[in-house]
Parts: structure tokens; sequence; C-alpha cells
């Protein structure tokens, strides 16, 4: 090693580090794991104008349309419903011609003067959905 380059011995041990567990790091996206790809998106690359969901609550059917959607859930435009905060839901779409049939529970309700936005959190994706949405990220960037 060179003169000014500090040994392995000469650099301080870490065997006092205390951690702040408070520590929270600055998100660019808020609270959000995973950036949301907007119907915008998914229809110029897609080649679509809507991407229609079927949304499937314990008491009714409806059709709902996707607003955008991350590997963690989506956002739904519907015409009316009643729903409630950590309802459960089934729901299933196409993007493209991958078919997307999911549970969720919606974490987030409100009024819209086109309708009702819900918030629909993702359990249980399967892992081929949630390979296939990531890929999409790919995809809108080399496309655009």
């Amino acid at each position: 090693m060179g003169q000014d380059t500090p040994s392995w011995d000469e650099i301080p041990s870490l065997d006092d580090l205390k951690v702040d567990w408070n520590f929270e790091p600055e998100n660019p996206m808020g609270k959000r794991c995973y950036a949301r790809l907007t119907s915008e998106d998914l229809c110029q690359l897609l080649e679509i104008d809507n991407i229609p969901v079927r949304l499937v609550t314990e008491k009714r059917q409806t059709n709902a349309l996707l607003l955008n959607i991350s590997q963690d859930g989506v956002s739904l435009l519907t015409k009316s419903g009643e729903y409630t905060d950590a309802q459960l839901v089934k729901m299933g779409f196409f993007l493209g011609k991958q078919k997307v049939i999911t549970k969720g529970r919606i974490r987030n309700i409100r009024q819209d003067k086109r309708g009702v936005i819900i918030g629909v959190e993702f359990v249980g994706l399967p892992d081929t959905s949630h390979d296939f949405i990531s890929g999409m990220y790919a995809s809108l960037k080399t496309k655009g």
C-alpha cells in the first residue's frame, strides 16, 4: 500500500456504533415502495384506450377502470359503490395478453367528480403477475 493509504488496522472499530432506530430515509415516493404506472403509461405501452377491471366484493360485482398500478396495488375508478376501508375484494384484468387475477384489500376510498376512486393493495399477487408488472417499467422506459 502507498504511504497515504491507511491499513485496515488504522480504521476505527465499529463495536461502539450506535444506530438511530427512529431514522427514516428520504423517499421520493413518500411511503410507497414502488413507483406507479399511470393508465396513460399503460395505454401507451399496450396500445389500448383503457383497462377495465372486474371488481368483486362479498355483496356484488362491478366494473372499474384502472387508473394506476404498481407491484403493491392499483387505483381504480368506479361509478358508484359502497366500499369500506380494509374491505377484502377480488379483481381481474388484462395487461395486454397477461391476465391478472388476484385478491386485494381496500386501503383508500375517495369521491371524485368522475365517481369513486379506491386504492387496493394486492394480497397474494401471483409471482408471474408481479414479475410482469415489474417488467412493464423497463418496457415503458425502453419504448419512451
